[in-house]
């Protein structure tokens, strides 16, 4: 059992040592060992181990060149690499066939010759497997609750070698199954649209830019006191919507229920319906999938299921490079730019993009280049703060100062990100809208626990910016809309009425399109504004904090300002 646990060995040394990953060896070889609780043999535990034994040379190259046991990006990859791709992995292949031909023939020697046929575990091993698995669990519900308890274990088993690398090869065809189902719910999806729009003569060129962590009380533009919005502040025709919370505290949940009008927290129910990108496709619109973040890596493998809506997706962060190594490098949302520009030339009749942004996600320096920095957060230095935050190590004022100050930087490269986007679009003369919302928020260091985390309910969670802006060409054509986003700005609602919105501004119905949701309707009449927490409960915004005041309302436009120290003057 020690073989089929030495990837749980080497996880531990790879790339430096780890005491959490080496707290979780006991409970993996319990795991291992459990059967054997039962009075199963333990002989023939051994050999029904044996395919067990067959992956591990496959894992311990995983844990050489990637740093990580197999997860379900690298299935995914496998799954969708072509014959030519797959030769750049015919090395590491040959070293895992090798070194598994020979753990086995020695594996069953061992087995033969070395372990008893009739052999079972002693009363004190059984005892000793159960309280291993137990333990830990009883005493986070003991401590923490039932859910904690659950969730620990799950996490447990998902960072652990044989469970995790099992879940991950299921999730992998789970996923691979859904991305090619998504093309028969496009096919099989019926819409109308408003003849002003379906006969529309002007060149249309609509924009979603998803973000990543970003709270509204950190956006200069929402009244913080440091000048993080600069760009946007100056840019004419912006609607901030001011009292707009997420779905979700995680991108998981979040970033669906955006996407399509399923129910919050329905994730699986969100793959099987039409998205925005389906239905604007449906209408005659090339859609544009550019996401700065891996397509099946941390954060984005559930919602990379909806760039297969698209006509073309490109991921900065994930895919394999041509010596086969895991493309895990860190793309900067900055580099979407050139690839935004870059379709804007071909100049196609209508378009959709959607920028799937990593915005504000920790670790927070990664985020932005250092031409981007307005407060001093020296890269090394931050993120050892950050880690010793987290850890709960630590709350030394300079360690929350510099912790802060990058966070507020990785806004401010949204607030240049965004800004320049706008500009773009208003250079193509095209009756155009761009669409802003982050996926949820970020705790920052004025809260009171989970400093500089989300997953929890909380207010600098919960509440996200989300802006509007139309080209003078798109409120000349379409005022209607117009006037009703202007009418709402102060109104309360959900991101979940993103989907509706954006159906509307592109004047497109289908079944599942609500007008009552939509905050470009005189009829906008949003519902209680759920959110899902990391637990997976449901939650009455408003009910919970009751006392709920709207946002500050900060005037617009500002004092203008010349050139700002992102090096770019104001569009």
């Amino acid at each position: 059992m020690s073989l089929v646990n030495l990837p749980n060995f080497i996880a531990c040394l790879v790339p430096s040592f780890a005491w959490t990953s080496a707290k979780l060896l006991p409970f993996s070889m319990a795991l291992i060992l459990l059967p054997c609780v039962f009075c199963l043999r333990v002989r023939l535990l051994l050999w029904l181990a044996l395919p067990l034994v067959l992956m591990v040379p496959a894992c311990l190259i995983c844990l050489v060149t990637i740093n990580n046991l197999p997860t379900t990006f690298l299935f995914l990859a496998l799954f969708e690499t072509n014959q030519t791709e797959l030769s750049a992995l015919k090395g590491q292949t040959l070293y895992a066939g090798a070194l598994s031909l020979l753990l086995v023939i020695f594996y069953v020697w061992f087995v033969k010759k070395r372990v008893p046929a009739s052999f079972r575990l002693g009363p004190l091993a059984r005892t000793l497997v159960v309280l291993t698995l137990l333990i830990p669990a009883l005493s986070d519900l003991i401590a923490k609750g039932p859910a904690f308890s659950v969730a620990s274990v799950e996490q447990h088993l998902l960072a652990t070698f044989p469970s995790s690398t099992i879940y991950s090869a299921y999730e992998a065809l789970d996923m691979h199954s859904r991305v090619e189902n998504r093309k028969n719910v496009t096919e099989q999806l019926a819409i109308s649209q408003e003849p002003a729009f379906r006969d529309e003569q002007q060149r249309q060129v609509h924009m979603l830019v998803i973000g990543e962590s970003a709270t509204k009380s950190c956006f200069g533009l929402y009244g913080y006191d440091r000048q993080t919005t600069p760009l946007l502040e100056n840019t004419p025709g912006l609607m901030p919507f001011r009292d707009v919370s997420c779905t979700a505290t995680f991108t998981l949940v979040a970033v669906p229920a955006l996407l399509t009008p399923t129910p919050t927290g329905k994730v699986l129910e969100a793959t099987r319906e039409a998205s925005i990108l389906s239905a604007y496709k449906k209408a005659g619109f090339r859609i544009y999938w550019l996401s700065s973040q891996k397509k099946h890596g941390t954060f984005d493998t559930v919602t990379s299921i909806f760039s297969g809506d698209a006509d073309e997706s490109v991921f900065k962060s994930g895919s394999f490079d041509l010596v086969g190594n895991g493309g895990y490098q860190g793309a900067t949302d900055a580099s979407l730019l050139p690839l935004v520009r870059g379709i804007l030339k071909r100049k196609e009749p209508k378009v959709l993009f959607l920028l799937h942004t990593i915005g504000s996600h920790g670790p927070y320096p990664v985020r932005y280049s250092p031409q981007m920095e307005r407060f001093p957060a020296e890269k090394t230095a931050a993120i050892n703060a950050l880690v010793r935050i987290a850890s709960g190590t630590s709350t030394d004022p300079e360690d929350l100062q510099i912790a802060q100050n990058s966070y507020d930087n990785t806004i401010c490269a949204t607030d240049f990100l965004l800004a320049n986007l706008i500009n773009d679009l208003r250079k193509i003369q095209a009756s155009s809208w761009v669409c802003y919302v982050s996926d949820h928020g970020e705790n920052t260091s004025k809260s009171l626990t989970g400093k500089f985390m989300h997953g929890m309910v909380s207010r600098q969670i919960v509440e996200v910016p989300m802006l509007m802006w139309v080209s003078p060409l798109y409120e000349q054509t379409h005022a209607e809309k117009v006037a009703g986003l202007k009418s709402h700005l102060d109104t309360p609602f959900s991101a979940a009425c993103t989907f509706h919105t954006l159906l509307d501004m592109g004047g497109i119905s289908c079944s599942t399109f609500k007008p009552e949701w939509s905050a470009a309707s005189p009829r906008f009449a949003p519902g209680p504004r759920m959110v899902c927490d990391s637990g997976g409960t449901l939650v009455d915004y408003d009910k919970k904090f009751s006392s709920h005041q709207a946002a500050s309302h900060k005037p617009l436009p500002m004092a203008k300002t010349a050139t700002l120290a992102t090096g770019v003057p104001p569009p």
